[in-house]
């Protein structure tokens, strides 16, 4: 059950994006909702981690007793977020772009990005696909990830990725391909790219 505050605290945002997308229709007032749609993101995934770790607590005291940190065994990573772990290749903007999935915890995510020679921290949670793909591909599975940088840099963002693992069938007896494609966008709003990643 949520806490009151939790709709409390989505009705205001919601009244304020209404108001604030009411009024001018000009290129700053369009940025000004673009940052309160990332803020509007990055406060439920505080949210949603905040009600994760409430929840951990409980099962914590327990795997204490059995002195064993279960966070850090990809065996508790249940079998259909697997594919996500690791490595991922491509591009953002003119840089070469790596995201790794160190740890997947129920459904939250940690790992780093490295873009060029910049390495930074990535936290975030895992969702269902919620685009309308009309049945484009009944062989994959698909999850979105959307992955906040620490936000102590200025050009930190977000990264909304689309992570998909496709089931190939020929005659050589198939296997899996592994690719992700979605955005990044930095917290500031002056910066924004494509990325288009692979897995080997």
């Amino acid at each position: 059950m949520k806490p009151p505050y939790f709709y409390q605290l989505f009705f205001y945002l919601f009244i304020s994006i209404v108001f604030s997308s009411c009024g001018d229709t000009n290129n700053a007032s369009n940025n000004e909702l673009e940052k309160e749609k990332l803020e509007l993101e990055k406060k439920k995934l505080e949210l949603e981690e905040a009600k994760l770790k409430g929840g951990q607590n409980n099962s914590s005291n327990q795997a204490e007793t059995k002195g064993v940190d279960e966070t850090k065994n990809t065996n508790s990573v249940k079998s259909e977020y697997r594919y996500l772990l690791g490595k991922w290749n491509g591009k953002l903007r003119d840089k070469n772009l790596s995201i790794v999935i160190e740890n997947i915890d129920g459904k939250t995510v940690t790992g780093y990005n490295v873009a060029g020679s910049n390495k930074r921290a990535l936290k975030g949670l895992i969702y269902p696909d919620d685009r309308n793909r009309g049945g484009e591909c009944l062989d994959c599975i698909v999850y979105k990830l959307v992955l906040s940088e620490p936000g102590d840099d200025k050009w930190d963002g977000v990264f909304t990725v689309y992570f998909e693992k496709y089931e190939e069938v020929n005659i050589d007896g198939g296997g899996f391909t592994y690719s992700g494609s979605g955005k990044w966008k930095s917290n500031n709003g002056k910066l924004s790219g494509d990325i288009e990643l692979s897995k080997d």
